[in-house]
């Protein structure tokens, strides 16, 4: 059996001592996070173009997933859709032309309402060569409040009270 140099042991030694530390370090800068951008409780409602709601989950969100509500990272048949032009990105607006499954597709979605609190959320996948679509989803956001104790970002579940959930 071969010995391990002085200074590798060392070095395999700070490593596993890292390692410790991670977990407690990672806890700090999520407790940090939390103190500077605290997640807040969002209700997300499928709205029917009706206006009836068919589906409801509440979700813990930090500024950033709540930003993303307004925008979109298109998927077709479970494969990401490539911006194949400009993203506009503005006020209420966000666009884009995108390609996925050797397929173009324009993509927007607006936005109405207050995105600090109540807002509608339309999302519109328009194939652009097969002359179907849009395809179609309004989903409506409404801030709850703070996350349950435990949840962390990113965190969701079916809303209680929301049809379908027993």
């Amino acid at each position: 059996m071969r010995r391990l140099a002085p200074a590798l042991a060392v070095a395999v030694g700070a490593l596993n001592l890292a390692a410790c530390d991670l977990a407690p370090g990672v806890t700090r800068l999520v407790s940090r996070q939390a103190q500077i951008d605290p997640p807040r409780l969002w209700l997300a409602e499928a709205v029917h173009p009706t206006g009836r709601v068919f589906g409801a989950v509440e979700v813990c969100a930090d500024r950033a997933l709540h930003e993303g509500f307004a925008r979109a990272d298109p998927e077709v048949n479970g494969q990401p859709c490539h911006a194949v032009s400009p993203i506009v990105s503005k006020p209420g607006l966000y666009a884009m032309r995108c390609e996925a499954v050797g397929q173009s597709f324009a993509v927007t979605v607006t936005s109405q309402g207050d995105l600090a609190r109540d807002f509608k959320v339309r999302y519109a996948l328009t194939p652009l060569e097969s002359g179907r679509g849009p395809f179609v989803r309004t989903l409506r956001y409404r801030l709850l409040g703070s996350c349950p104790a435990g949840w962390r970002v990113g965190d969701e579940a079916p809303a209680a009270n929301a049809p379908g959930s027993g």
